[in-house]
């Protein structure tokens, strides 16, 4: 490594504290929050229900060998879904045993063994930020709904919305899997998974084939889609075509893409202990954020035009940024409104509820999970609840008339 270049690279680290410490207070910054971005990344274990049960038991079992460790269900906030079908993600989590001098569990760090490579039976589990499963959870999938992720690779997020899709195909027996064959036709439902990037949407099918059963590709119930969503013609691409036209989602998920400092900050650790300057922080400028909220505002809109009036969407990106979370909102906010005056008839609720909020899941979510933002919510992982996950931001729209 050059002079010049470990010159650059503590510039840019200093630079980056700077501006974050304006964003969120110095004190924080430096005593909470940095600190807390720093640790290691927590996961959750996401069971597949698609899947072997017992497969998926061994291996909670094989989680649950190391000797300081305990397991739990993921304490997700309860829905009030009109549709007694709802099932959370089946997860689990991992503790670290209480000692002899203190009988609080703490969150753990150890990671949970990665699935069985992809064979004759479906992967039985994934792990990722339990804050992802938070935002598939609360986007409240109903059976048979038509759902895209818009930016779905590597695929954590598209399994976790896939959970409720199909219930019928569940191995597990249930009250919500004889409902969903007695409601429902077998056929019905979609999951359109896309990623604009070729390698990565390639990832992105291999995934879902490793997850989901043959039987939905076989009937094109899922896709992994490879569109450009910046397009401004990206619904047409994106929208579920029928035998009678094209319809809008039910649901859609713009996770996108971002500044992602947290990753920032894992590699310059990384890379500073090898003596290095991970290139992630010696390239991070200030004027990054504006440029990717350009892009991330194409997303929202695309994301918007694709779903269906009454339709919900949720965006969020892993972002400490306003500038590429509530700002974003309220550029959308801004262009909608200005479409609307040209003539479309759809406008946008932000908020639960079609923007009339829900006090008890609000509750929840700040007890648990987040904190609220001028337009959505923040999980962070210096939360008051010590449970490490995070950052996620994310904001609930619903897409109605205008």
């Amino acid at each position: 490594m050059t002079k010049t270049h470990r010159k650059a690279g503590t510039s840019s680290d200093e630079s980056f504290n700077r501006h974050y410490a304006a964003i969120w207070g110095e004190e924080r910054w430096q005593n909470s929050l940095l600190p807390a971005l720093q640790k290691p990344t927590r996961y959750a274990c996401l069971l597949n229900r698609y899947s072997s049960l017992e497969a998926a038991k061994q291996c909670v079992s094989d989680a649950d060998a190391d000797a300081d460790a305990e397991l739990a269900s993921l304490p997700l906030p309860q829905i009030e879904s009109k549709n007694p079908s709802h099932l959370p993600p089946n997860c689990f989590v991992k503790y670290t045993k209480p000692t002899s001098d203190s009988q609080t569990l703490l969150p753990s760090s150890q990671p949970f063994p990665a699935p069985e490579p992809p064979g004759e039976q479906l992967q039985t589990h994934w792990n990722l930020d339990a804050a992802s499963l938070l935002v598939a959870h609360l986007l409240d999938v109903r059976h048979a709904e038509n759902v895209l992720d818009l930016c779905a690779a590597p695929g954590g997020k598209s399994i976790a919305l896939s959970q409720n899709i199909w219930q019928h195909l569940h191995v597990d027996d249930s009250p919500a899997k004889q409902r969903a064959i007695q409601q429902c036709p077998l056929r019905a439902g979609t999951l359109h998974s896309n990623e604009a990037d070729a390698p990565r949407q390639r990832r992105l099918a291999a995934n879902l084939h490793g997850y989901l059963p043959k039987a939905l590709f076989d009937a094109r119930n899922v896709t992994a889609l490879r569109v450009d969503g910046t397009n401004p013609k990206a619904e047409y691409e994106l929208r579920v075509k029928t035998a009678s036209g094209t319809v809008g989602y039910d649901k859609v998920l713009v996770d996108a893409p971002c500044s992602s400092e947290r990753h920032i900050i894992q590699a310059h650790i990384k890379a500073k202990a090898g003596g290095r300057v991970a290139d992630e922080m010696a390239n991070w400028r200030p004027g990054l954020s504006k440029r990717l909220a350009e892009t991330q505002l194409k997303l929202l809109m695309a994301g918007l035009k694709a779903a269906r009036l009454g339709g919900t969407v949720m965006y969020a990106t892993c972002s400490i940024e306003p500038t590429e979370n509530d700002s974003v909102i309220e550029k959308m906010l801004s262009q909608v409104e200005k479409e609307r005056k040209k003539g479309a008839k759809w406008s946008v609720k932000v908020g639960f509820n079609e923007g009339h909020g829900d006090e008890v899941l609000e509750a929840q979510l700040i007890q648990d999970w987040a904190e609220k933002t001028k337009h959505g919510w923040i999980v962070l992982p210096d939360h008051s609840s010590g449970s490490n996950w995070g950052p996620l931001f994310f904001a609930v729209l619903t897409k109605v008339p205008s």
